[in-house]
């Protein structure tokens, strides 16, 4: 009798882990849909973020791409003289790429903005310091709706008297280190992008 109770106690008590095991593998089979669901919403999102993008072009601005015929023969014209591209070889090659790097356009007006030194007399001996030369760095510059090339310039100094050193102002702190826009630019940027 002892041996028929045990043996039932034990049969209930496989019966109860039997069903604890059915819902841990009910819960677990939830938890990888639900991980398999948010992985899924995870790429899209990166694809959405960091996948190619494809511009659409409005129907009304297409005629601003077109060549006309006339147009495209200048422009093909342009770089070749007499059937020769500037290389001196015949044909049509793969032309080198014009870059311009560090000199901004010359047709965009200049405006001189002058950092001075203090005091044009020698710290050293007293006697009236001589401009020797000048440090020029041009930054793109706008005014709304206006474009234009701010030049800070810095003359140097030198003494002829003692000829120890040279002085010069220290330059202004910029918006970005070795950047060539000013924070009006700057601002006309970040206005354009996300104010309109």
């Amino acid at each position: 009798m002892a041996l028929s109770s045990r043996l039932a106690a034990l049969s209930a008590e496989c019966s109860s882990l039997s069903a604890e095991r059915d819902v841990a593998i009910a819960q677990r089979d939830a938890a990888i849909q639900e991980n398999d669901k948010l992985l899924m919403i995870l790429s899209q999102y990166k694809r959405t973020i960091f996948g190619p993008r494809s511009e659409t072009l409005d129907a009304g601005q297409l005629p601003l791409f077109t060549i006309t015929a006339p147009a495209a023969g200048a422009a093909a014209n342009d770089d070749v003289t007499g059937g020769r591209l500037p290389d001196g070889t015949e044909g049509r090659g793969k032309r080198p790429a014009r870059r311009n790097r560090g000199k901004l356009p010359e047709h965009l007006p200049r405006i001189d903005v002058v950092i001075d030194i203090e005091s044009h007399i020698c710290p050293c001996c007293g006697e009236r310091l001589h401009k020797i030369g000048e440090t020029v760095k041009e930054a793109f510059d706008v005014i709304p709706m206006q474009y234009r090339v701010k030049r800070i310039v810095r003359p140097r100094y030198g003494c002829r008297g003692c000829r120890q050193g040279v002085l010069q102002a220290p330059a202004p702190a910029q918006a970005i280190d070795g950047g060539m826009v000013t924070e009006a630019l700057l601002a006309h940027i970040a206005v354009m992008k996300y104010g309109y």
